[in-house]
C-alpha cells in the first residue's frame, strides 16, 4: 500500500546550534513528518528538557561552546550520525551544514532539502553577533558558499517571503514554510492587568532594550505595570546587562536568559501576559521580515506594541492586534489609553498556525523528490 511505501521513507532533520527540541525542527517539521507516515531522526544539540517527542528519534550532539573547535567537529558528528540512519532526505538547516551535505549526497544519493531559516549573509554582515571588521568576509565567505553548493541542493525552504528575492540561486525550486504558531490557543484576557512580555532572541539587534526602556515609561504611568523577558542571550554583555535592570527594577521578571527557553515555558508565558512589546529597532537583517513571534502572540490573541514602518502590519488589520507607537519617542499619554480602551481581536487572525505550512512541506517534500 501507498502508506507502507510511505513508512519506509527516512528523514534526518539536522542542525548544529539549535537544540533537538527546536520549535521548528521537532514540533512543527518533525511531527508533522511523522504524523504522515516518515521515519523521522532529528540531530542537534543536547536540549535542556527531556521530554519524549512520539515515533522520532532523537540524536543530540556533544555539547560545545558556540567559538571551539567542537562546533566544527559537530560537523563531522553530524555526518557519521546521517549516514548511520541512509535517509532519503536529509533537511539542514544552517549553511555550517553545507559541506556535510553535499558529502552525504556524494556516497548516498540522499535528497538535500535547505531549510533556510535565517538570511545568514544580512545577520553576519549587520548584526553585532561578530567583530566589525570579520562581518563582510564573513558574510562574503557564506553567500559563496550557498551559492557555490546550491546546484547540489535538490529543494529549499525558505523561512520567510522576503527571502525569495535574496536567494535567487535555488536553481532546485523552493517553496516558502512560515514559522507560524503551533500549539497555542488564544485565550481571553481581563481588561485592566498590566503583564508585559518580551520573549524570544535576547539582543540589541532584536530590540530588548528600547523595550525596557518603553516599558520603564509605561511603570511610571501605572506601577501595576509589570515585565516578563524571557528567552536566551547569546551575549554576556547583554545577559549582565539585563541582570543589573532587574535588580534595579523588581517589577521586570527573568526567565532564561543565560539558557535556552523551551518553547512550552515560552506559551505558557504568552498566556500569562497582557501585551507584547516586539521592538526589533530598522535595521538592514529584519526588514521585512516576519518574526516567528508575530506569529505567536496573533494565533494567541495577545495585543502588541509595534512601530509603524512594517510592512506586514497592515495585513493584520482586520483583526486588531496592533497599538502602534515609536519606540524612540512613545507618545506615553496616549499609549495607556488605547490600551484600556482598544477592542483587539474583535475576530482571530486568519493563516496563523503551522497547519497550513505542513501540508506545503509534505508537498514540496513529494515534488522534491520526484526530480
Amino acid at each position: 500500500s501507498v502508506a507502507q511505501e510511505r513508512k519506509k521513507r527516512r528523514i534526518v532533520i539536522a542542525s548544529i546550534l539549535k537544540p533537538v527540541d527546536d520549535t521548528r525542527m521537532m514540533e512543527k517539521m518533525g511531527m508533522s513528518l511523522q504524523q504522515a507516515g516518515y521515519d523521522v531522526t532529528v540531530i542537534g544539540y543536547p536540549a535542556k528538557s527531556l521530554k519524549v517527542w512520539p515515533g522520532i528519534r532523537v540524536i543530540s550532539l556533544p555539547a560545545f561552546a558556540r567559538l571551539s573547535t567542537g562546533r566544527i567537529k559537530a560537523r563531522w558528528t553530524v555526518l557519521i550520525k546521517a549516514w548511520q540512519e541512509r535517509p532519503d532526505f536529509f533537511i539542514f538547516t544552517t549553511h555550517e551544514l553545507m559541506g556535510t551535505a553535499l558529502l552525504l549526497k556524494i556516497f548516498s544519493n540522499t535528497t538535500l532539502v535547505y531549510d533556510v531559516r535565517e538570511n545568514y549573509y544580512r545577520n553576519i554582515r549587520y548584526s553585532e553577533a561578530f567583530p566589525r571588521i570579520l562581518r563582510l568576509p564573513l558574510a562574503a565567505m557564506v553567500r559563496f558558499k550557498e551559492k557555490l553548493l546550491a546546484p547540489m541542493i535538490d529543494h529549499f525552504l525558505l523561512a520567510e517571503r522576503a527571502y525569495e528575492k535574496e536567494f535567487r540561486f535555488h536553481r532546485g525550486g523552493w517553496t516558502v514554510i512560515e514559522n507560524k504558531a503551533v500549539g497555542i490557543e488564544p485565550l481571553a484576557r481581563k481588561r485592566g492587568e498590566r503583564r508585559l512580555l518580551f520573549s524570544g532572541t535576547l539582543a540589541v539587534s532584536t530590540g530588548v532594550f528600547r523595550a525596557i526602556n518603553l516599558a520603564i515609561l509605561m511603570h511610571q504611568q501605572d506601577p501595576k505595570v509589570t515585565l516578563t523577558i524571557a528567552g536566551y542571550a547569546a551575549s554576556r554583555q547583554v545577559q549582565e546587562k539585563l541582570a543589573g535592570l532587574a535588580q534595579v527594577h523588581s517589577w521586570i521578571t527573568l526567565v532564561g536568559i543565560t539558557e535556552l527557553v523551551s518553547h512550552e515555558v515560552i506559551v505558557q508565558r504568552i498566556h500569562e501576559s497582557d501585551l507584547a512589546l516586539v521592538a526589533y529597532p530598522p535595521a538592514h537583517h529584519t526588514e521585512g521580515s516576519r518574526p516567528t513571534k508575530l506569529y505567536e502572540y496573533l494565533s494567541a490573541g495577545l495585543p502588541m506594541i509595534i512601530e509603524g514602518h512594517w510592512p506586514w502590519a497592515t495585513e493584520f488589520t482586520y483583526c486588531q492586534p496592533f497599538i502602534i507607537t515609536d519606540y524612540e519617542r512613545p507618545d506615553i499619554q496616549n499609549l495607556m489609553p488605547q490600551w484600556d480602551q482598544g477592542h483587539f481581536y474583535p475576530v482571530p487572525a486568519k493563516d496563523v498556525t503551522w497547519a497550513d505550512e505542513a501540508a506545503k512541506l509534505l508537498k514540496a517534500l513529494a515534488g522534491s523528490e520526484a526530480k
